[in-house]
């Protein structure tokens, strides 16, 4: 995978580098390669997935993080720019996705999306111009998690995990104790006790046992 960097940034520079990929300081939109990951300056890449996304995404034209949860086209850019938006998109509550992190294989609906994404972007708000090349053109589009935004795990502080780990214990369903079996007991979320006993009952059955419940049961 080649990594175009839009602008330089030598702390991106030095972390691709270091995970054995091939960089290059361009304001282009070409493919050089099989698989190329556009990326602006001062993104926040995360790391860790890049490496395994780079086999999954072999099977899509291209692929971008979502922007922002909660926000639409509709919430972008100029009156003018959501109407050229909405006469091609038709709809413009649609979700918004993040062009600073941008895949695209060397595909020809790939090098499609380039030349459209190329055409409507000068003077455009960005994620508008990619909605248009996108609908244009609809390559093979794999829309990726907003946390492909940045590797949030690194980018949290000791005291906001903390904030995150007692979040999700408030939240959390009671827990009851549940005795399986005589003498056997196990936690479950309340209101879950029949389905509990029903699950550590199957895990007992034979393979013969449970295809006749699962033929029973159809």
């Amino acid at each position: 995978m080649i990594l175009v960097l839009r602008q330089a940034d030598r702390n991106i520079t030095a972390l691709a580098t270091k995970q054995g990929w091939s960089v290059e300081v361009r304001d282009g939109w070409e493919l050089t390669g099989e698989l190329t990951l556009f990326v602006a300056a001062g993104t926040a890449i995360p790391w860790d997935l890049v490496g395994p996304g780079e086999r999954l995404l072999r099977r899509w034209d291209v692929a971008a993080p979502l922007w922002r949860y909660g926000t639409t086209a509709a919430d972008l850019g100029s009156p003018a720019g959501r109407k050229k938006t909405e006469r091609i998109v038709h709809d413009l509550r649609v979700p918004a996705y993040a062009p600073e992190l941008l895949f695209v294989r060397d595909t020809p609906d790939g090098r499609a999306f380039l030349a459209a994404y190329a055409r409507e972007l000068p003077g455009a708000e960005p994620r508008l111009a990619f909605l248009r090349a996108l609908y244009q053109v609809k390559p093979l589009f794999c829309p990726l998690p907003r946390t492909w935004m940045a590797d949030l795990r690194t980018r949290m502080t000791p005291d906001s995990r903390m904030a995150l780990r007692a979040a999700v214990v408030q939240n959390r369903e009671p827990l009851v104790k549940l005795e399986i079996k005589p003498g056997v007991f196990v936690n479950c979320t309340r209101g879950q006790e029949a389905a509990t006993k029903a699950r550590f009952a199957r895990m007992q059955m034979t393979r013969l046992e449970r295809r006749k419940l699962d033929a029973n049961e159809g």
